[in-house]
């Protein structure tokens, strides 16, 4: 299997980044002031920090892949979630950013099986 990729809807913190980079996933980070159609992306997880996000990723025409998991920040964000999409979504326990982030990484994994990050670095 390629390695997943995850959009992230959000300009993530360095100490995000360095962690990402250090379990080798790869993913998109595109604030939503900046979106495009991305016409031929698809993507194993979608992480939405607000739900401004989300109104922005729809309104550029985008929706995610329907096998794909939606990752919400908080309740509110993922009640716009479900609002909107027909994908399964997850609410983060946790709103800080790299907790979140590592919240859906390792709930991705546990839903699709697979085994991407070191178990000690969570």
């Amino acid at each position: 299997m390629e390695k997943p990729i995850f959009f992230i809807g959000e300009e993530l913190s360095d100490k995000t980044r360095q962690w990402l980079q250090r379990q080798q996933i790869q993913y998109i980070e595109h604030p939503f002031h900046k979106i495009g159609k991305f016409i031929s992306e698809t993507f194993d997880a979608y992480l939405f920090f607000s739900p401004s996000g989300i109104d922005g990723f729809k309104a550029s025409g985008n929706f995610p892949y329907p096998h794909s998991l939606v990752f919400a920040n908080e309740n509110s964000t993922a009640r716009t979630a479900w609002r909107f999409f027909t994908n399964k979504v997850h609410t983060s326990p946790i709103p800080e950013e790299l907790s979140f982030v590592q919240y859906s990484i390792f709930r991705w994994m546990k839903e699709t099986n697979i085994s991407l990050v070191q178990e000690n670095d969570y």
